[in-house]
């Protein structure tokens, strides 16, 4: 059968993040937290290795930590929040992070993707985003796809946070699935990590690109159609 939806990921498959985020936000924690002594390179490490560790926690238990847990776990690693306002800096720290990451947003992975959305739409095919999230989750990345314009392009999302299931978890897919009402083999699931995006949406019976370049092109997602 001929693919009739395309579930595109989202970081490194249409977005990558803007590097001035996460300094920004370091800068922002020493600042808050009267860190004057705190190198911001170590702060940026340490929260891009609690991110991993979320990751492969919520890939390897087919769930999602919410974003506000992430962040208390950064503040009680780096032991600069009292006990009695732990809960408190963490929601003031989610949403201080949520509005810089909307000042230093992501870019889009390369400058074809407006083009290749809009093409395919034309040409009847239907298009949804099915992603993990981590400590941006669902609701500031609508936000920041209608600030792309590129949100219109697509008929749904499923992200991770609001379904609490991760990829490559069957049943992430299956939420895809039961929005398209199509046949699994008429879907074509497109991402860049060969476990989380391409083997997961195999097994659950879709088709899969994997993409290795940044710079891909129309062409190359037009091969699996």
């Amino acid at each position: 059968m001929a693919i009739k939806h395309i579930s595109f990921d989202l970081w490194m498959t249409l977005i990558r993040s803007n590097p001035d985020f996460r300094r920004k936000r370091a800068e922002f924690i020493a600042e808050k937290f009267h860190l004057k002594n705190k190198n911001i390179d170590n702060i940026i490490q340490l929260i891009v290795a609690e991110d991993k560790k979320f990751d492969h926690y919520n890939e390897t238990k087919n769930t999602k930590i919410p974003a506000i847990c992430m962040y208390t776990a950064i503040l009680k690693e780096m032991e600069i929040s009292s006990s009695n306002a732990l809960a408190d800096d963490a929601e003031y720290l989610l949403n201080m992070s949520n509005e810089l990451f909307l000042e230093y947003p992501p870019t889009l992975l390369n400058s074809r993707i407006p083009e290749i959305l809009a093409t395919l739409q034309d040409s009847g095919l239907t298009l949804s985003i099915g992603s993990n999230t981590g400590f941006v989750e669902g609701n500031v990345l609508r936000i920041l796809l209608q600030k792309m314009n590129i949100l219109q392009h697509f008929s749904f999302l499923v992200f991770s946070d609001e379904i609490k299931i991760s990829k490559p978890a069957a049943e992430f897919y299956r939420h895809i699935w039961k929005n398209t009402l199509l046949d699994k083999s008429q879907i074509l699931h497109v991402g860049d990590n060969p476990a989380i995006d391409y083997q997961g949406a195999v097994d659950f019976g879709f088709n899969a690109l994997l993409l290795t370049d940044i710079n891909y092109s129309l062409n190359d997602i037009k091969a699996k159609l």
